[in-house]
């Protein structure tokens, strides 16, 4: 069965081996072929990737203007680029309620892929003091002219903060992105004060969402998914960046049936499994879910840690 890949026209250029990112290892099996490209497991320590991986140029173009405006801002909640500064309180109050028990009060907060800088934005209304990165223009462009953030557009590799000048940093499904995750997670803690925290977000490889749907889960697509985690590849990788204190939150208030289990975040809706998907989480209770929840079994891994 194949899906079509939206965003993404043609690739040109040659596709190329990589390296794990964790390891260090070139010696994978492989898991899924999606779209004709690879996602496969590192025999060393299985961290799961793309690979061999598309041109970077390909990857990027997803990412575009129409992309922006049509697809990302609607589901961020700012349809048109109107913001409504309740619903966005609404959104981000049990993430910004969690950082603030973690943390000592309100600070210096930085974003890495901060995208129309929304989430700064109601850290601002919460008394942070905010700043991002953000790699497409439009995004880094949208967050400092409609909302007068500072949101630079950059690699976060290659941020040019000031090093050890925030006391918090958060990455929110961003890190399955990154082309170097490596690279950017070790710029990120050097930006964080010592035992500064990280909070971030990433799908959970190890979902009972990904079991249930096969291939056609939509967290499984190669070009705009480059790094898929557990929650010990995870552990590994922030430990071998300059982390530690690593731990996982697997009851989150912010999540419900359908957050944790998002039947509808599938490539083939019209399935015998997506149907079947449905009607079992449909019939849980709030028990049962947050058991899924408990199992570390849910969609998303939410995971914080302190830089060294």
């Amino acid at each position: 069965m194949t899906f079509p890949i939206t965003g993404v026209k043609k690739v040109e250029g040659e596709a190329r081996e990589v390296a794990c990112a964790l390891c260090g290892l070139r010696d994978t099996r492989r898991l899924y072929t999606k779209y004709g490209w690879g996602i496969e497991r590192c025999r060393g320590c299985g961290l799961v990737y793309a690979n061999p991986r598309a041109p970077e140029a390909a990857i990027l173009e997803r990412y575009n203007a129409e992309y922006f405006w049509n697809e990302y801002l609607p589901a961020a909640g700012a349809a048109g680029g109107a913001i409504d500064n309740d619903l966005l309180d609404g959104r981000h109050g049990d993430m910004l309620r969690l950082i603030a028990g973690e943390a000592q009060g309100p600070g210096r907060m930085l974003e890495v892929g901060s995208g129309a800088g929304l989430f700064l934005h109601a850290a601002s209304r919460a008394g942070w003091t905010p700043a991002g990165v953000e790699l497409s223009p439009d995004g880094a462009s949208f967050a400092r002219d409609r909302l007068g953030l500072d949101v630079r557009t950059e690699r976060a590799e290659a941020m040019t903060f000031e090093p050890r000048s925030f006391a918090v940093a958060v990455m929110f499904d961003v890190i399955e992105h990154l082309f170097d995750p490596r690279a950017v997670l070790e710029a990120t803690r050097r930006a964080l004060t010592p035992g500064g925290l990280l909070v971030l977000t990433t799908p959970n490889f190890d979902a009972l969402s990904r079991h249930a749907l096969g291939v056609a889960w939509a967290v499984l697509n190669p070009f705009e998914h480059l790094y898929y985690f557990t929650e010990a590849t995870l552990a590994a990788l922030l430990s071998a960046c300059g982390f530690d204190n690593v731990r996982r939150v697997r009851s989150f208030a912010g999540w419900g049936a359908i957050e944790s289990m998002n039947y509808r975040y599938t490539h083939a809706p019209g399935s015998w499994r997506t149907s079947l998907y449905e009607r079992g989480v449909s019939r849980l209770t709030p028990g049962q879910v947050h058991s899924v929840q408990r199992w570390g079994a849910a969609d998303t891994l939410l995971v914080l840690a302190r830089s060294k």
